[in-house]
């Protein structure tokens, strides 16, 4: 909740309009291959620990008829060519621009890799028949969303959650850096929860904006699984007795407390505590469209300060939507013959999976020197929704969050396609995963924080997105 100017009201973050949500299944097939961990021993899962999950929310303005469309699946990533085959359809059959339109995956490790390359593996041959599917189920969803349309208030409340920690640790025998537990470093523990409720007040639908990477199963896990994000929907979807849809943070840098374990138990743990933790945000939150204003004294044994709840004389209609690519440069790689000579000659399959990544980044960037990572943000009411292709550290929305403290910012990552990792600069000095595997050079986070704030402050301001100098082929929705 924010304080107003004179300190005597507190109010959610909201925006009033049409909302619609819809939801289906969208588990792999059975025998799909399944190998994403370079520690994995197994190329096919043996089941799947609970359903995957696509969902679908649309945000309608009564008063400008701007529409902006967001749809979550659980999957890994959704890799640039997949978007753009998704968004086709979704231009064809709706009329939506890119700016409108959020394609964001929740980042779960125990999901297929769903790369077409891989049709040769064991179980390969289904991979593209079910990406070919995903046009035609997206076009479904926001048509079911649209169908079920209701006019109601979207709120926002910040909560706090210890599930993720920093993930730049160090061996302490070896020296070399590895995606652990980092207990010396404090990690972002800020939980966003919004709820949507119609003009009855009842809620609707919830969503959970968290940063934590997904990988409280690992390589042993032989499940197909969406992680904790699993158990924590189910949680609250119980309580609650609506949909819970997950916007995955800007992780980048931090892993759950319970990471890379082979049993499912992991990740239901992790799931609690998070489903726990959001339920106490919500519980927290004012009615719909209402503020808690300070009343004044009322005298007893000592002089009461008196709050009361009170309908706000207006919640915010605004709905604006902007994409800002912006033009980072990237690092030195080894050319295409190096890679494939290391990776003929490898016999170790983590060695294999490492090289076969660098690979496809390198036939993706080709021989640039300078790359592009696509930045949406929406305006919905008094709120923003800031996402990125890539794999922002959490310092991207803290200092989103600092900069903008009386707007509620949901980050998401890896949205409208997958790039790579977005570390500190201080990260390049360190013999750490993100900084080895990224294709972007020192210095990329801190742009993209100058140039996220920038596209938000033109919002603000009523001057439209107001890039960075390196940025260009701005589209508005």
């Amino acid at each position: 909740m924010s304080a107003d100017s004179s300190a005597t009201s507190l109010s959610l973050c909201e925006f009033r309009g049409r909302i619609g949500f819809a939801r289906t299944d969208v588990s792999p097939p059975a025998g799909i291959y399944a190998r994403l961990w370079g520690s994995a021993k197994h190329d096919i899962a043996d089941g799947q620990q609970r359903p995957m999950l696509a969902n679908c929310m649309v945000l309608q303005s009564a008063l400008t008829g701007t529409e902006l469309v967001l749809i979550t699946i659980d999957a890994v990533a959704l890799w640039q060519e997949e978007v753009e085959r998704i968004r086709n359809a979704l231009q064809q059959r709706f009329g939506l621009g890119f700016a409108q339109l959020m394609l964001h995956p929740s980042h779960t490790h125990s999901s297929p890799m769903l790369a077409r390359r891989h049709a040769d593996r064991p179980g390969g041959q289904l991979i593209a028949p079910y990406l070919d599917a995903l046009p035609q189920i997206c076009c479904d969803l926001v048509a079911a969303a649209r169908a079920d349309t209701f006019a109601g208030i979207l709120s926002w409340n910040y909560g706090r959650c210890a599930l993720a920690f920093n993930r730049d640790a160090i061996d302490p025998d070896s020296g070399r850096g590895v995606c652990g537990l980092n207990l010396e470093q404090r990690a972002d523990d800020t939980l966003l929860v919004g709820r949507a409720c119609d003009e009855t007040g009842r809620t609707r639908a919830v969503l959970v904006n968290y940063a934590c990477h997904p990988v409280s199963l690992g390589g042993a896990n032989r499940l197909l699984s969406p992680d904790y994000i699993g158990p924590m929907r189910e949680l609250i979807e119980r309580e609650v007795g609506v949909p819970c849809l997950f916007l995955h943070g800007a992780s980048g840098d931090l892993t759950p407390r319970r990471s890379y374990e082979a049993e499912t138990q992991a990740a239901e743990q992790n799931g609690r505590e998070l489903g726990f933790a959001a339920l106490s945000c919500l519980g927290a939150m004012l009615p719909a469209g209402q503020s808690l204003s300070y009343r004044g004294i009322e005298e007893s044994g000592t002089a009461l300060g008196v709050w009361r709840n009170a309908p706000k004389a207006a919640v915010s209609t605004m709905l604006e939507a902007e994409l800002v690519p912006l033009q980072l440069p990237l690092k030195e790689f080894p050319s295409r013959e190096t890679i494939v000579a290391r990776l003929q000659s490898s016999t170790q399959a983590y060695e294999r999976e490492r090289l076969e990544r660098m690979l496809a980044m390198k036939d993706r960037i080709g021989d640039e020197t300078v790359g592009t990572l696509p930045v949406t943000v929406w305006r919905v009411g008094e709120a923003f929704l800031v996402a990125t292709s890539g794999e922002p550290y959490s310092r991207l929305q803290i200092a989103l969050r600092a900069r903008f403290p009386h707007i509620a910012v949901a980050v998401m990552n890896l949205t409208n396609g997958a790039t790579s990792y977005l570390p500190e600069a201080r990260a390049y000095q360190l013999d750490v995963y993100p900084v080895r595997v990224t294709e972007y050079a020192a210095g990329c986070l801190e742009q993209a924080i100058e140039h996220a704030s920038a596209i938000m402050q033109g919002l603000i301001s009523g001057r439209g997105a107001q890039p960075c100098a390196a940025s260009s082929a701005k589209q508005t929705a």
